[in-house]
């Protein structure tokens, strides 16, 4: 086994992939070497690696679909010692973590911990974080990805544990309302056709291809909802009842900056 970690991500929106990649930021400044693997592009053989570190958005008090099955068709024979993360509105942990522990029992998870960032579901529900907030709450979450990867490689032990029964209503409740709500949600999206160019980024972006754009828009019904089309359109073309989306554009870059 290499002296090696896998720093494994999905991400829809972006939060994700910037916690991701200051965590390989941070295990190379404490002299790790790391890989940071991209589920949607990349295919990894885990027994390359010494540890293995895991994170994805919250979905309905889960991790999504699409990263559950990567961890089943990749890790379900690793060995070594794991951590997982969530990004989130929210400021307390979620289930997420137990439910993945249940879902990869023959994992070794030993770590588990939450970043709090910015809300980027505002479009649909809650409210919109100021860029102040925005700002405050990457700063914090920077500051606590050092925290959390030295008492992972100090060997702590965090799982945020939940009961069997809690787990398995949050799961039914996920696979009885997520799809449906999604549709509905869906139902609403139009394209503005003055703005749209046919350009098709949002289709070839799409982590499950479920977007087609023609004369309207379509999505079939594996959509993760993970906001990606809406946010990365050039020309902010999506509408959302008629009206034009407010793309979530974070300053994940110039953030970095202020805190070094």
């Amino acid at each position: 086994m290499m002296n090696k970690i896998a720093v494994i991500y999905f991400s829809g929106t972006g939060n994700t992939k910037f916690i991701a990649k200051n965590i390989k930021n941070k295990l190379q400044e404490y002299g790790y070497e790391s890989d940071l693997i991209n589920i949607e592009k990349d295919k990894i053989n885990p027994n390359d690696y010494k540890f293995l570190i895991i994170g994805a958005p919250v979905y309905v008090d889960r991790y999504p679909e699409i990263l559950l099955k990567y961890m089943e068709k990749y890790l379900k024979n690793y060995k070594g010692k794991c951590m997982l993360f969530t990004t989130q509105a929210s400021f307390k942990d979620s289930t997420s973590f137990q439910h993945c522990i249940n879902r990869m029992p023959d994992l070794n998870i030993t770590y588990c911990t939450f970043f709090t960032m910015p809300n980027n579901f505002y479009n649909f529900m809650f409210k919109k974080s100021s860029k102040e907030e925005e700002n405050e709450l990457m700063k914090k979450a920077l500051l606590k990805i050092e925290k959390s990867i030295k008492s992972f490689l100090e060997n702590e032990v965090k799982i945020y544990p939940r009961k069997k029964l809690t787990v398995k209503m949050v799961d039914k409740t996920y696979k009885f309302i997520f799809n449906h709500y999604v549709a509905f949600e869906n139902k609403k999206i139009t394209i503005d056709k003055d703005k749209c160019t046919k350009c098709k980024l949002c289709e070839n972006s799409c982590p499950v291809g479920c977007i087609k754009i023609n004369e309207e828009i379509s999505f079939s019904d594996n959509c993760v909802f993970c906001q990606r089309c809406i946010n990365t359109c050039p020309n902010n073309a999506f509408l959302l009842k008629n009206k034009k989306v407010i793309q979530y554009k974070p300053d994940f870059k110039n953030i970095l900056k202020e805190i070094q």
